[in-house]
């Protein structure tokens, strides 16, 4: 998995926990796992930019595209909206991770 600019942001331990739970062969396993990823990547996606101006999202997505890996994606997006990217992430996630969690404990239920 490549590093991306978001990632320290990003703590899904119990989601991790609750997957280890469910009886998954290896390769559903991964498939939820690719799918968790990807549902992180198009969520912060979102947040991020709802909440930066538009005449801004080109820049951001170019400079994205070039190096997603680059920290200081997180000081440009954050010099450009009002509440910092780190809290748009953490609020984005604790989101996701209550749905996936409450998705995990309907499964078991099944």
């Amino acid at each position: 998995m490549s590093k991306i600019f978001y990632d320290k942001y990003i703590v899904l331990a119990e989601v991790e926990v609750g997957l280890r739970k469910l009886d998954l062969e290896h390769e559903e396993k991964q498939e939820l796992e690719h799918l968790i990823d990807e549902m992180v990547h198009h969520r912060v996606f979102d947040r991020i930019l709802t909440h930066l101006p538009k005449d801004h999202h080109t820049e951001f997505l170019d400079r994205f595209h070039k190096a997603p890996y680059d920290a200081e994606l997180i000081d440009y997006v954050d010099d450009r909206i009002e509440e910092s990217v780190e809290k748009h992430v953490k609020d984005e996630m604790e989101k996701l991770k209550k749905e996936i969690l409450g998705d995990i404990k309907a499964s078991k239920k099944k």
